[in-house]
């Protein structure tokens, strides 16, 4: 039994829906396993397209930061961090690896890791209301689930520094017009369009598709996979840090945190 996600199958479409809308969908090591385990699965049924979406108000909040501070105040942030990030990095690979297309429909905020997770699909559909931000520096760890590769391959130096530095929300409208977003749509459309644009999918060369894919990921600098492995050894490292542990208590308490650079 599933405590995180639902899949539901539409033909020759998969639909995997976070269902935690009170906490806004977050990306702990209990989602990460159940969503893995849903995309092997998947796979398995042999779709031809895959919409990702979210519950409620947010598609996902990114990390747990409850339990960010459990494994802070219990001196174990860095064994925390590297559990999490092994299920989430597997997600983000394979997401670019699916011999199909999977498509993020955006219903809300997308936060850190949940705004990754969106990246890191082919497609991103999105509500008009939907925001997006690389909070990871808002607790001391870099843009995470693969943000460090996704961004500066798509944007100017200084505009990824300036996203990933400042942490700061962007709106829907502002991420298409920065490439990253295909098409903004109504609230009460998204699941419709999302669908619509999966059917066209599903229609489609699918086997191609597969190997536009692989041959993307080969086309860019260092492969994604290497780059998952070393960027996962960094944020692991950057959650054994002092600023790390007082962003997480100061996110936990609402004050803003004072960052000593250690």
């Amino acid at each position: 039994m599933s405590n995180c996600i639902r899949v539901e199958y539409k033909g020759d479409i998969g639909v995997l829906v976070m269902t935690r809308p009170e906490k806004l969908n977050p990306l702990d090591l209990e989602a990460g396993i159940e969503i893995r385990g849903a995309l092997d699965e998947i796979e398995l049924k042999g779709v031809r397209a895959l919409v990702i979406t979210g519950t409620g108000r947010g598609f996902s909040s990114g990390g747990n930061i409850k339990g960010m501070l459990n494994s802070v105040e219990s001196g174990e942030p860095e064994k925390y961090m590297d559990d999490l990030t092994r299920e989430l990095y597997a997600i983000g690979l394979k997401l670019r690896k699916l011999p199909f297309p999977a498509i993020a429909a955006v219903n809300g905020h997308a936060a850190g890791a949940g705004m990754n997770l969106a990246l890191c699909c082919d497609y991103i559909i999105a509500a008009e209301k939907a925001t997006f931000a690389q909070s990871f520096s808002k607790i001391a760890l870099i843009p995470g689930f693969g943000g460090t590769h996704l961004l500066v391959n798509q944007l100017p130096w200084q505009k990824a520094c300036e996203i990933a530095f400042t942490g700061d929300p962007l709106t829907s409208m502002e991420l298409m017009n920065l490439g990253f977003i295909n098409k903004v749509v109504a609230e009460e459309d998204l699941i419709k369009e999302a669908m619509a644009v999966a059917e066209k999918f599903a229609k489609g060369p699918t086997l191609t598709f597969a190997r536009t894919k692989e041959l993307f990921l080969k086309g860019i600098g260092s492969s994604f996979e290497e780059h998952l492995e070393y960027e996962r050894d960094v944020q692991v490292k950057s959650a054994g840090t002092e600023d790390y542990a007082e962003g997480v208590r100061a996110l936990n308490s609402r004050r803003v945190p004072e960052f000593k650079g250690r």
